[in-house]
C-alpha cells in the first residue's frame, strides 16, 4: 500500500471547495427522529413540530451543568420537553420546559424547577429553534469487499502476479482478441513485488476500485476463459492501484484535521452521495485503505468553554481481509462501524479548527488521509500499473456486452 500513498500526496491537490462553507450547507443534516443523544448533553425536537426535525439542546455548557440537572429533576417525565433555549431571567439562567423551568443558582452550584407562570413570556431569540446537531449520510453505491493482493512473497494468499493468476489471464486473453501478449503478469513481478515488506499490496486500488467499479458477482467464461470473482476482482485492484485522487485531505506527514475531517464526510458522503477512501499510517511506514460509505455524528457543546464543541461520529467501512472470491461487503472494523471523537472550534456547522480526541490515537486510531480516486488521472509520480493492462479489455471481460 505504500506506493500508492505517496504518488497520491506527491500531486493532488487539497479541494478547497469541500471546505467552503456554502458547500457545507448544501449538504442537509438527514432529521432525527424525536431527540438524539449528544455530547454532553441531549437534543428534543418533539416540542418544535414541524420544523424539519429543529429543537432544543439540553446541555452541559458553560459550567452550568443542566443536562445533569434535567435528569435530577426527573427529566421528560417530571418536567416534559424544552420549549427554549437558555435565557437570562432575573440575573440567572434558565431553560423552559412543558412544566416548569429550570433556574441556575450561581452562588449554590445547583438549579431549582420554577413555574413558568412566574418567568412570563420568554425573549423571542429563546425560543427559536435551533437545527439539529446531527448530520447522517450514506453513499448512492456501497463499495464491496476485496483481497489485498499482496505484493511480496512473504504474505499468504493469492498474488496478481500467481501463475494462473489474474494477470496471467488477462494476458492470456488479450492474445485471444488478436493482440500481443502484454506481459502484464511479468511486468507487475518485476516491478511491483517489494522484498521485506510483508505489508506490501494493493489495497488502496481495491479499495478505489470497490469505490468506481460495479462488484463482479459471478464466474465469466469469455473466449474460453474463466475469470473468477477473485480474477476479476484482482484486474481491477490492479487497474485502480494507478490512480491518482480527484481530491485529498490529509499527508504522509500530518493527519487530516478534525475539522476538514467533519465538513468532508458532511459535503461528501452526505451532499455527493459518494464514499471516499480512508488511508490509515501505522508504525514505521505501514499503510492500509478501507473505503468507507456511511457516516453519523452528533455534536455538543463543551461543558466548560464557549465556542469549544465535541463530535461523535461513526464511519462505516468494508474490508479487505476477505477471501479472494468473496461477494459482498463485509463490515470494517465491526458492523457497528468506527467511531471517531474530536473536538470543533468555533461554528460547529463550519469549524474552523478542532482537536483529535485521545480515544483516537494509536493503531488504527484515525486516518493519515482521506481521499477519493481518480481514473482518468494516473501513475503520478511513477509506472503503478503495467502499461500492458488496458481498461477497455478489463472492461471486456468483466462486463461484456
Amino acid at each position: 500500500m505504500k506506493p500508492l500513498t505517496r504518488s497520491v500526496v506527491a500531486l493532488i491537490a487539497i479541494v478547497v471547495a469541500l471546505l467552503a462553507s456554502a458547500v457545507v450547507a448544501t449538504a442537509q443534516p438527514a432529521a432525527p427522529v424525536g431527540d438524539i443523544h449528544i455530547p454532553n448533553g441531549h437534543f428534543y425536537s418533539q416540542a418544535a413540530p414541524g420544523q424539519h426535525g429543529a429543537g432544543y439542546r439540553v446541555a452541559n455548557e458553560a459550567g452550568i451543568p443542566f443536562w445533569d440537572e434535567f435528569q435530577r429533576h426527573g427529566g421528560v417525565a417530571k418536567l416534559g420537553y424544552p420549549l427554549t433555549r437558555r435565557f437570562i431571567w432575573r440575573d440567572s439562567v434558565v431553560q423552559q420546559f412543558q412544566h416548569g423551568a429550570l433556574r441556575w443558582l450561581a452562588e449554590e452550584g445547583r438549579s431549582e424547577i420554577v413555574d413558568a407562570k412566574r418567568i412570563g413570556r420568554p425573549p423571542q431569540d429563546a425560543t427559536r429553534a435551533e437545527t439539529p446537531p446531527y448530520s447522517s449520510g450514506d453513499a448512492e453505491r456501497y463499495p464491496w469487499s476485496g483481497w489485498w493482493w499482496p505484493a511480496n512473497h512473504q504474505a499468504g494468499g493469492p498474488r496478481l502476479f500467481d501463475v494462473g493468476g489474474p494477470l496471467a489471464k488477462f494476458d492470456q486473453f488479450s492474445e485471444t482478441l488478436g493482440r500481443p501478449n502484454p506481459r502484464t503478469r511479468e511486468w507487475e513481478q518485476a516491478e511491483l513485488v517489494f522484498a521485506g515488506l510483508s505489508w506490501a499490496g494493493h489495497c488502496n486500488g481495491w479499495a478505489a476500485a470497490a469505490l468506481l467499479e460495479p462488484e463482479p458477482t459471478e464466474t465469466r467464461v469469455v473466449n474460453g476463459i474463466s475469470f473468477s470473482v477473485a480474477d476479476q476482482k484482482g484486474m481491477l485492484s490492479s487497474y485502480h492501484f494507478a490512480d491518482a485522487a480527484q481530491w485529498a485531505l490529509g499527508s504522509e506527514d500530518s493527519d487530516v484535521a478534525p475539522a476538514d475531517f467533519h465538513k468532508a464526510l458532511i459535503a461528501w458522503i452526505g451532499g455527493e452521495r459518494k464514499g471516499m477512501v480512508f488511508t490509515f499510517r501505522l508504525a514505521g511506514e505501514e499503510v492500509w485503505s478501507y473505503p468507507a460509505f456511511k457516516y453519523e455524528t452528533a455534536v455538543g457543546p463543551d461543558p466548560l468553554v464557549p465556542g469549544v464543541w465535541h463530535a461523535r461520529t461513526t464511519v462505516w467501512l468494508v474490508d479487505n481481509d476477505v477471501p479472494s472470491n468473496f461477494v459482498g461487503g463485509q463490515p470494517w472494523p465491526s458492523g457497528e462501524g468506527k467511531l471517531f471523537e474530536y473536538t470543533l472550534l468555533g461554528d460547529p456547522n463550519n469549524p474552523e479548527g478542532g482537536e483529535w480526541s485521545p480515544k483516537n490515537a494509536g493503531r488504527f486510531g484515525r486516518p493519515n488521509m482521506i481521499w477519493y480516486p481518480d481514473r482518468t488521472r494516473r501513475n503520478v509520480d511513477r509506472q503503478l500499473a503495467s502499461p500492458g493492462l488496458d481498461y477497455d479489455v478489463v472492461m471486456a471481460i468483466v462486463r461484456p456486452r
